[in-house]
């Protein structure tokens, strides 16, 4: 199993295909074992195989391509940036910028593409209130994130978000629930990024 997890990782980086790793595998096993591969082997090579590829391609681009929101190392990025600036001006961050988090709140028995889904809505709620420069990121498997100005009208588009959540889908007559607030951010940039990674850790 090492072993195949090691290959698969590697196969990834120089761009070979999952079949023909797989292929691969099994050639190597009848080669030496005569038989087809353990199943556990299969499993370890495809493993590594995709979660390098992952790598890959999130390397490539700072969106998640399936809901446009930026990956969290972009939104920690675009954090460091502004606390790196507040430094520079004599500003507080917790006074000038706060996260607007938005928690969807999933019926039991809801399957990970129906998640995906619903995520999907709340990417397009948060791009419709907070259309400016803000960066709207994707806070791990169920939470997305507005890194906004805090000014006099911040309430009033968290309500705007709350509400359009809600009625976003015209298929159904069931209010669309989903936790929305704003957190705000600490002084010093080293404890922004544990907010981020708590914010992002599974429920």
């Amino acid at each position: 199993m090492p072993a195949s997890d090691e290959v698969g990782r590697r196969l990834a980086e120089d761009g070979v295909s999952l079949l023909e790793a797989l292929d691969g595998l099994g050639a190597l096993y009848r080669a030496i074992a005569g038989g087809e591969p353990a199943f556990d082997a299969v499993r370890a090579l495809s493993s590594s195989w995709a979660e390098a590829s992952l790598i890959y391609l999130h390397s490539l681009s700072c969106e998640d391509p399936l809901t446009g929101l930026s990956s969290l190392a972009h939104l920690r990025s675009r954090l460091g940036e502004i606390y790196r600036e507040a430094e520079l001006r004599g500003t507080s961050v917790p006074a000038t910028h706060a996260l607007v988090v938005v928690e969807p709140l999933y019926p039991a028995g809801i399957t990970p593409v129906e998640r995906e889904l619903r995520l999907i809505d709340v990417a397009e709620c948060l791009r419709i209130v907070f259309a400016g420069g803000d960066v709207l990121g994707r806070l791990g498997a169920r939470r997305a994130a507005a890194l906004v100005d805090r000014d006099p009208n911040l309430p009033d588009q968290v309500e705007t978000v709350r509400a359009l959540i809600t009625q976003w889908r015209l298929d159904t007559d069931e209010p669309q629930l989903a936790r929305v607030w704003i957190e705000g951010l600490p002084a010093a940039e080293q404890w922004a990024g544990r907010v981020l990674d708590e914010l992002a850790r599974p429920a």
